[in-house]
């Protein structure tokens, strides 16, 4: 049995066909650029359906597809009517045009933390949904249902209108403890309940492919379509966090720092405790909304020299960034481009480079960006619950933890063992593990993942505890110059 990974991404979408040994047998992939307009931020549903579509003809040059494991980003609605048509653009989770609605929730943040696992907050589904009940009526009116990308997606190769629990505790209005719909948070967010999509267990079949995507891509009707669950949670299973020994820091445009906990986590507002991919397991979350967006926008904007038609050069950023010695020669750098994530919700804060002189280079910058994206995961991570800091090792995946040069400032961070697989795809192989458990082809999510990784050893980065200790210093000075511009 073949099964398709699909992993949906802000900007582009990849299938990965996977036998049932876990031997990738190839992939495609497909851009799925956003829409600016007016300050907004959004996504057209038919560059989703045309991507899938897409990949879904070109998978089949490698296999067969005999089932279909889906996951996504997680937080960007539609509203669609009866036949599973969108009405409107996704709101993407970028964007922050719902902003003085969750201003006006913010009061009752905390019956808000104490019900869903996280405080109000602009990234998430509800508030959004709140927005075109408000600026789009007569379309919410006439809305059969309100649904994520995922959601869609499974809709469109199915006819089944679901959405997992993973996605649900991204909404501000499932109960992180029933694992339902909640009554009280819809009415909080003046959301109507019928409007949202039955919740499934993430993991499940949610349905199976009918004749209409037959007919456009030549995958069989009856093929299983399993909802794998959201991507930082599929990233964390596909890394291999599987109990709760160890946590998951995954760096791409922003970074997310998941741990797994075995009920929910209720002890730090500033958190979120979000539903695992895995049956019967939460996570703890923390996030830092510009990582590797930070870094682009440095090279694009300060080093042009290095920006090839939207393709940097980073082997030679990364050249003239270790040129410059451990504290960037004192040069500090608080990288908030797009606001402070979850230790502040503080969407106002801004970036900044500070304790710049004349003797400073832009091998100083270069440098500074990379300790101070460093130094707002480890905030992040101080964050999370106690079992945490005795961790002996931390998974690390994303496009920016290519980078052995940030990978080793972080570790030295940290003070923590970081442990990198070359095999980048670990939240597609996260949504085959799901699958391949849900289908009976392995009796656990270890099994599964030993087929896929066999016999690869992760590259390990240790801390060089020196260069731990002078870091403090650094994390301290960029929150003090957080502190001082921002509150």
């Amino acid at each position: 049995m073949n099964i398709l990974s699909l992993d949906i991404g802000t900007t582009s979408m990849r299938g990965i066909l996977y036998n049932d040994q876990g031997q990738e047998l190839g992939m495609y992939s497909c851009l799925t650029p956003l829409v600016f307009r007016d300050n907004y931020i959004e996504q057209d549903p038919n560059v989703f359906t045309n991507a899938l579509v897409e990949i879904c003809k070109n998978v089949q040059a490698y296999g067969s597809v005999d089932a279909i494991s889906l996951t996504a980003f997680r937080s960007a609605p539609t509203i669609v009517d009866k036949e599973g048509n969108a009405l409107a653009n996704f709101i993407m989770w970028q964007d922050t045009r719902n902003k003085e609605i969750c201003e006006r929730i913010a009061p009752h943040n905390d019956v808000l933390y104490q019900t869903t696992g996280a405080k109000v907050n602009a990234v998430f589904t509800a508030s959004k949904i709140t927005w075109f009940k408000e600026n789009e009526p007569e379309l919410y009116n006439k809305a059969y249902k309100a649904m994520i990308v995922p959601d869609f997606l499974i809709h469109y190769m199915t006819g089944v209108f679901s959405t997992d629990k993973t996605y649900g505790s991204r909404t501000s209005l499932m109960n992180i403890h029933s694992l339902e719909w909640d009554e009280k948070m819809c009415e909080l967010f003046n959301v109507d309940m019928e409007k949202l999509c039955p919740l499934v267990n993430q993991g499940s079949v949610v349905g199976h492919t009918h004749e209409t995507f037959m007919n456009e891509t030549g995958i069989p009707v009856g093929v299983p379509v399993i909802s794998a669950g959201g991507d930082q949670q599929c990233s964390a299973l596909g890394l291999g966090e599987l109990d709760t020994s160890s946590f998951v820091i995954n760096c791409g445009t922003g970074s997310f720092i998941i741990s797994l906990i075995d009920k929910p986590y209720m002890e730090n507002p500033s958190m979120i405790c979000n539903v695992s991919s895995i049956p019967n397991m939460w996570t703890v979350e923390s996030n830092v909304l510009s990582s590797a967006a930070s870094l682009n926008w440095l090279i694009k904007e300060l080093f042009p020299d290095l920006w090839n038609d939207g393709s940097p050069d980073f082997k030679t950023f990364n050249d003239i960034a270790s040129s410059s010695p451990i504290g960037a020669n004192g040069v500090i750098c608080v990288p908030l481009f797009q606001g402070c994530g979850t230790r502040d919700w503080n969407l106002d804060a801004r970036a900044s480079f500070s304790h710049l002189s004349l003797g400073n280079t832009r091998a100083d910058i270069a440098r500074a960006m990379y300790e101070g994206i460093a130094a707002e995961i480890v905030k992040s991570v101080n964050a999370l619950p106690e079992s945490c800091h005795h961790a002996d090792h931390v998974f690390i995946g994303g496009g920016l933890t290519k980078c052995d040069f940030f990978d080793q400032i972080l570790s030295d961070m940290l003070g923590k063992k970081l442990l990198r697989y070359e095999d980048s795809q670990a939240t597609a192989i996260g949504a085959f593990a799901s699958a391949a458990v849900e289908l009976g082809l392995y009796e656990s999510y270890q099994a599964a993942l030993n087929a896929v990784r066999k016999d690869s050893i992760p590259f390990t980065f240790e801390p060089n505890m020196e260069n731990h200790k002078t870091y403090q210093s650094i994390i301290e000075q960029t929150e003090k110059v957080y502190e001082e511009l921002c509150h």
